[in-house]
């Protein structure tokens, strides 16, 4: 018996340090290419969390002039000053809304003037009420353009977040109530 299992023993040669150095390669780049697959990976998460937390917030921006803008009171005949949308610069926006609902001629002149405005890399919202506050504050704003255009309003807004940038464009026509 003791015969038996020195043959099994001494047939057995172990390992050579070549295939010590082989498998261990083998093992390298495979890793490497793992490695590599989840680095890559990670970077278009990252990017593609980037784009849409941007797009995200321009278009909350964006969905929020707008419903204030639809929601402006007007009219048609009343001399520019008293407009319901009004454009001092290209970078600022004041929106007169009236509140009541239903709108009569008698609350017609009850007006509350809601402004957006550029301020460093921030869109800012003054509702005239509460302290202006920045409208989207996780990205960094680049430029905003507002344009009033006989009674529609024209507005861009572009913005970057980590590497991403966007510029969203948007146009409404605000409702107007003459009253005779």
């Amino acid at each position: 018996m003791l015969t038996g299992m020195s043959r099994v023993y001494k047939n057995n040669t172990g390992m050579t340090l070549t295939e010590v150095l082989i498998a261990t390669l083998l093992l390298s780049v495979v890793f490497l290419a793992v490695s590599s697959l989840y680095l890559g990976s990670r970077k278009l998460y990252i990017a593609s969390t980037e784009k849409v937390i941007l797009g995200y917030e321009l278009q909350y921006a964006s969905q929020h002039i707008y419903k204030n803008a639809m929601r402006a009171i007007g009219d048609e005949i009343s001399p520019p000053a008293s407009s319901a949308i009004q454009v001092p610069d290209a970078e600022t926006l004041n929106i007169n809304i009236n509140t009541n609902d239903p709108l009569t001629s008698d609350n017609y002149s009850d007006v509350i003037t809601y402004s957006y405005y550029k301020s460093g890399d921030t869109l800012m919202f003054n509702d005239g009420v509460n302290p202006p506050e920045s409208l989207i504050p996780k990205v960094s704003v680049s430029s905003v353009n507002f344009e009033k255009s006989g009674n529609t309003l024209i507005c861009y807004v572009a913005a970057t977040y980590g590497a991403q940038s966007q510029t969203i464009y948007f146009a409404c026509h605000p409702r107007l109530a003459t009253f005779h």
